[in-house]
């Protein structure tokens, strides 16, 4: 009777593992879509990428002191 149970639990477990590496995949795709983005934006605007990031910087430096 052990073995009748475990089967459905293993063929349960198989969907899941599946359902996660696509899910994996996807993440990865849009990661790699966004980093392509914000080399893109930078190259094309350098200033702009700089300033944004100082910007960004200070106000995370703000929020991390107040913790």
């Amino acid at each position: 009777m052990t073995e009748t149970m475990s089967h459905p639990l293993q063929s349960a477990s198989s969907v899941r593992v599946d359902e996660v590496d696509s899910s994996i995949d996807r993440l990865r795709d849009g990661v790699t879509d966004a980093d392509r983005r914000l080399r893109q934006f930078v190259e094309a605007q350098p200033l702009t990428a700089l300033f944004g990031a100082v910007v960004a910087g200070y106000i995370a430096a703000r929020v991390f002191r107040r913790l």
